[in-house]
């Protein structure tokens, strides 16, 4: 199969939704009902770098978060009348404020309701729609305008910065050496896996650095809906959702606090260490798409990081935020939106390759016009 058949088989397959719960549009509720569809990430495809926009290697002579690029993001949530509803609430994951992610400038664009974003972890945010009631035929709107700095990220990280012994704070302790959502670092396929890959005590980053190789080497690329890390270790297969959900878990197994990073269509993960004199860092791993370990190459929308996200109306944790909405009486037609535009960094320069927009689906796909947009992951 080539390339393109691969990519349009992938992404179809990625393009699944599940239902809470969803009544005919005809048939009134006495309670209120729900909907909610899980985000597609199924990224699997090798990328090859063209080397400005896509590191090839990281850059020489040079730390830091680099290369800053100016973009325009949106998000939002539409909601279309399809007779009487009440009650009506809706969200959808918005870009949070990161390091490798500066928000400039914030603006709530509404039409017949209330919205606000509102931050639900350290790197998870909502965009939360809420209206009294909706006509048939009638359009209710929320929007988040963001401008956006982004960055590439290369600190040159080494085995000998940090002490074999770490040092690990109750906070990040709580937050990311447990379960969470699909992420089973108890299972017993993550404990057999990680005491074959393990013979006796070794340097936290020598761990990391084998637990991702191995994910590189012995899960065969699959893409579909997620399935978990037991099963995936069970088939040796999944996309990269599960690469780097197999990677957090074995990580939190051997007491190496870890957690994912969520981008359009992507997951990564990030792994925890002090530097010896007590500096805390984050360091990025990629196990599909792109083979990085220790940096980050590519300019990419930060929708989350965390995998344990309480949501409030549902009272549960998710490993990622759900598109979702909640009414009274008559269903209304929902839509999810997503922009993200590069800017022109200087006047009369070309923004370059980076424009996606989200599909029904709930995929950002590649709407860009640049000759370099063939270079973006898919």
């Amino acid at each position: 199969m080539d390339r393109r058949s691969f990519l349009q088989w992938g992404l179809g397959a990625a393009a699944s939704a599940s239902v809470v719960k969803v009544l005919r549009a005809e048939e009134p509720a006495a309670t209120p009902s729900e909907i909610a569809f899980p985000p597609p990430v199924a990224s699997v495809i090798p990328v090859v770098g063209d080397g400005k926009y896509i590191w090839n290697k990281p850059p020489e002579g040079e730390t830091g978060y680099l290369e800053p690029r100016p973009f325009e993001a949106m998000v939002g949530i539409e909601l279309v009348g399809r007779g009487n509803g009440t009650d009506l609430r809706a969200a959808t994951p918005a870009p949070v404020q990161c390091p490798e992610q500066k928000i400039v400038k914030e603006d709530i664009e509404t039409h017949g309701c209330e919205a606000e974003v509102r931050q639900l972890g350290p790197f998870a945010r909502q965009l939360f729609l809420r209206a009294p009631s909706i006509a048939s035929g009638q359009v209710i709107s929320a929007k988040v305008h963001c401008q956006l700095t982004l960055y590439k990220q290369f600190e040159n990280y080494h085995r000998d910065q940090f002490p074999e012994r770490q040092a690990i704070p109750t906070a990040v302790q709580k937050a990311y050496l447990g379960d969470s959502p699909g992420i089973e670092s108890r299972a017993p396929e993550v404990r057999q896996l990680l005491a074959k890959l393990t013979s006796g005590k070794e340097h936290p980053w020598d761990l990391a650095k084998k637990f991702a190789q191995w994910i590189v080497r012995s899960i065969r690329p699959q893409i579909g809906p997620y399935i978990g890390v037991s099963k995936a270790l069970q088939g040796h297969a999944g996309d990269c959702a599960e690469m780097s959900a197999i990677f957090v878990a074995l990580c939190r197994a051997a007491g190496i606090p870890a957690r994912l990073v969520w981008v359009p269509n992507h997951n990564w993960a990030e792994f925890y260490l002090a530097d010896a004199k007590g500096a805390e860092h984050w360091i990025p791993v990629h196990t599909a798409c792109y083979f990085w370990f220790g940096w980050t190459g590519a300019h990419e929308l930060v929708i989350q990081k965390g995998d344990r996200i309480r949501f409030p109306e549902k009272n549960r944790n998710y490993r990622l935020l759900e598109d979702w909405l909640q009414w009274g009486g008559r269903k209304p037609e929902s839509h999810y939106l997503g922009d993200l535009a590069p800017q022109p960094g200087k006047s009369g320069e070309p923004a370059g390759p980076g424009a996606r927009r989200k599909s029904p689906t709930g995929e950002w796909v590649v709407v860009g016009k640049d000759p370099l947009d063939r270079y973006t992951r898919r």
